[in-house]
């Protein structure tokens, strides 16, 4: 029997009057075409609806197929009237009203934001030709041409004195290849280092759009310095939210949230910060399936970059810095965007992940659940069996635990890079054990239904590989037990916050309130301005 990954929770009505702070209405659900309405302040047990882990609908066991919804055309694309998927990046969520509050996550209410995070994640990744121009069809040809999102700067680019952190850097991106990566994060924001089943460290890479490095730029925050400085008068941190400009061709001329749009004006994305996590692929000579052991390297099930990993000299296991050439596949995304409509001054938080990272810990937990004062008092644990293979556990398929046991472990070892695959070894060069790994959150209903719709939609590329774990926003005013007021009130991904999952802070925007530059000012919900963090 697959994993039920819906949730249960009773639901506030998305267009009560602020008033009312709270009005409480059932849960719309649908099975198999019949819709069942309940009275208010009812809560439904949906235990018996499942999707399976896949993330396909069928029928097998007491699984129910739940997902026959068919979304307008107008729901792959952001510019109204083209119909299907397209290259066109979201700007706002217009259904984003700041008068209404919202406690839980709800159909109605998260449909927009989810629909929000997945035209942002095509419209990024769309290859484009050398002139600027999207490729037809680009989601399915990823090598075709450049995603926008290849373009954008890193922290390297964007922060002074960054690239000495690395004795690496220099030498590994004076000849480096056209169109490859350059890649030397394998740290979490935690503090911790995660590893995949076949033995290699999991790199990370963070991206800000041109409207954010040129804020950055323009107010000398790319300096400790110059935070400093902008601190010290007074300012406010305050990235722009929606970018005008006088027409499809022409340059932006303002950041002003009160300019009204026109059939003469275009708006352009505002300030957007992306974060990958990659995973180390075996090169095609040498990539097998391995069973349990979880070392599937299908190169056509990822979304793939060359890459060259800067190892520093004090990474490395035989003390020396090296540049390693290698093929790298998405596991995990987060992508932030400051949008102009309700709370969207406190940004859209969208993540994605591959269905191949993790199975469904055997105590998870729902998005909604904020009653409880420990969320897992014994950590998240392992499910009994799993019907496939994982990249971060090593239980494959038909695998059984004698028990359930606490996952997601830190390694507690002093990591060092190889110069060969596995690369991953302790100081004395030997191979170290990774992690197994589980999702300790399951998907809301409603962003189960949208990744099925969306991975239909995207069938025969690499997309329909990736899903939706949910779309963050504040929609109230939190404060015990709301937190900052995010709904729904936790996400984490697993590739980028493995090991805090089961922690209280557990939440993208409830960790992200507490974000200051290195000068010690409020950094509107990002830690990038403590660039050494």
């Amino acid at each position: 029997m697959g994993q039920n990954v819906l949730d249960n929770n009773p639901i506030p009505n998305p267009f009560a009057p602020a008033s009312y702070r709270v009005v409480w209405r059932c849960v719309l659900a649908r099975v198999v075409g019949v819709v069942v309405f309940l009275a208010a302040f009812c809560a439904i047990s949906l235990a018996a609806w499942a999707q399976n882990p896949n993330f396909v609908a069928s029928k097998r066991g007491n699984e129910v197929p739940i997902f026959d919804a068919v979304y307008p055309d107008d729901e792959f694309c952001a510019t109204a009237g083209l119909g299907g998927l397209c290259a066109a990046a979201p700007v706002d969520v217009p259904e984003f009203d700041a008068n209404f509050i919202y406690r839980f996550v709800a159909y109605e209410a998260q449909r927009p934001f989810d629909r929000f995070s997945w035209q942002s994640l095509i419209s990024l990744v769309w290859p484009h030709d050398g002139a600027g121009q999207p490729i037809l069809a680009g989601y399915k040809y990823p090598d075709a041409g450049r995603g926008p999102w290849e373009s954008y700067p890193g922290k390297r680019d964007v922060f002074s004195g960054l690239a000495r952190i690395n004795d690496a850097d220099a030498g590994c991106r004076a000849d480096l290849p056209q169109g490859s990566l350059l890649l030397s994060a394998f740290v979490q924001s935690s503090g911790d280092v995660l590893i995949d089943q076949a033995g290699n460290f999991i790199l990370y890479d963070t991206r800000v759009n041109n409207v954010t490095a040129d804020y950055i730029r323009w107010n000398n925050l790319e300096t400790a310095a110059g935070r400093m400085a902008f601190a010290q008068s007074g300012r406010r941190v305050e990235f722009p939210m929606m970018m005008l400009s006088a027409g499809p061709s022409a340059a932006v001329v303002a950041d002003n949230s009160g300019l009204l749009a026109s059939d003469k004006t275009w708006f352009k994305p505002g300030a957007q910060l992306i974060k990958f996590a990659w995973r180390i692929m075996a090169e095609p000579q040498n990539a097998v399936n391995s069973g349990a052991s979880g070392q599937s390297t299908d190169l056509d099930r990822y979304y793939t970059r060359p890459a060259r990993i800067a190892v520093a000299s004090k990474d490395a296991v035989d003390g020396a810095a090296k540049c390693l050439d290698v093929t790298v596949g998405l596991v995990g995304l987060h992508m932030v965007q400051r949008v102009k409509s309700g709370n969207g001054d406190r940004w859209i938080w969208s993540s994605f992940e591959h269905v191949d990272n993790a199975p469904l810990a055997s105590n998870a937990r729902r998005p909604n659940s904020i009653v409880a004062t420990d969320l897992f008092p014994d950590g998240c644990l392992a499910p009994d069996t799993v019907d496939r293979d994982y990249i971060f556990y090593h239980h494959g398929k038909g695998a059984r635990l004698r028990d359930n046991r606490v996952a997601n472990r830190v390694v507690n070892a002093d990591l060092r890079w190889s110069d060969h695959a596995p690369y991953a070894r302790d100081r004395n060069g030997n191979r170290v054990t990774a992690p197994d790994i589980v999702r300790c959150w399951r998907l809301f209903s409603g962003t189960a239904e949208a990744n099925f719709v969306w991975q239909r939609k995207l069938g025969g590329s690499v997309w329909q590989n990736y899903f939706l774990l949910g779309t963050q926003w504040i929609g109230n005013g939190g404060g015990v037990p709301f937190g900052v007021g995010e709904v729904p009130r936790f996400l984490t991904n697993v590739a980028l916050e493995s090991f805090i999952q089961h922690q209280d802070d557990g939440t993208c925007l409830g960790c992200h309130a507490a974000a200051f530059t290195d000068a010690g000012q409020p950094a509107n919900f990002t830690f990038l301005l403590d660039p050494d963090r």
